[in-house]
């Protein structure tokens, strides 16, 4: 039976963008593309792990996230044809309403919440370190957009870039709101305990 998905088109290490060019898997157009994919699946992992939950905002909070799922599919097409060449794919475009609602959400979870004065040394709980995880690929996209824009001169990437920009600042935040109010903060003295611990002096 024919494969729905298998094309062996890339066996070589190369496949087709939506403007219909081949190119190197390893092409900053590939990688931007295989960066959104990859954030998409990280972001689909932390909605169904809330669905999972027993949060009484679970379903508000899934909600969001869905919609931030659906961004990432203009984000993908605007990668994979960044000179336009196929507008009948390209569906909408990142932009300013995009960026008013994800910097609403993200105030709305910043209301009450006060962060301690020192990094964060990880996260409190699964459902904190799984939007930690996703707010981490949201900023490896980033570089990555960054670098088609700079390969690309015809892409026109400000949207996206203030978009993504803006998402991670959001995942950090959920992180910090799924966990409140138990924030670890970084504690050097704890460090400092451990080598003393071993060594029986300070380094």
């Amino acid at each position: 039976m024919k494969s729905q998905i298998t094309t062996k088109t890339g066996d070589e290490g190369e496949a087709v963008a939506l403007n219909g060019n081949r190119y190197s898997k390893a092409h900053p157009l590939m990688e931007c593309v295989g960066a959104v994919d990859e954030l998409r699946a990280h972001t689909a992992l932390l909605r169904q792990q809330l669905l999972d939950s027993e949060r009484p905002d679970r379903d508000e909070l899934a909600a969001f996230l869905f919609w931030v799922l659906h961004t990432y599919f203009l984000m993908g097409a605007a990668c994979s044809d960044p000179e336009r060449t196929r507008p009948e794919f390209r569906h909408d475009e990142i932009g300013a309403d995009h960026l008013h609602h994800l910097e609403k959400e993200q105030a709305q979870l910043e209301k009450g919440i006060r962060l301690p004065h020192a990094f964060i040394v990880c996260a409190g709980n699964s459902l904190a370190a799984q939007a930690d995880v996703t707010a981490g690929v949201a900023r490896r996209f980033e570089r990555a957009l960054v670098r088609l824009r700079d390969a690309c001169s015809g892409f026109e990437a400000d949207g996206m870039l203030a978009y993504t920009n803006r998402l991670s600042d959001y995942l950090y935040m959920l992180a910090r709101y799924l966990e409140h109010p138990d924030h670890m903060a970084v504690d050097y003295d704890v460090l400092l305990q451990q080598w003393t611990g071993r060594h029986g002096a300070e380094p």
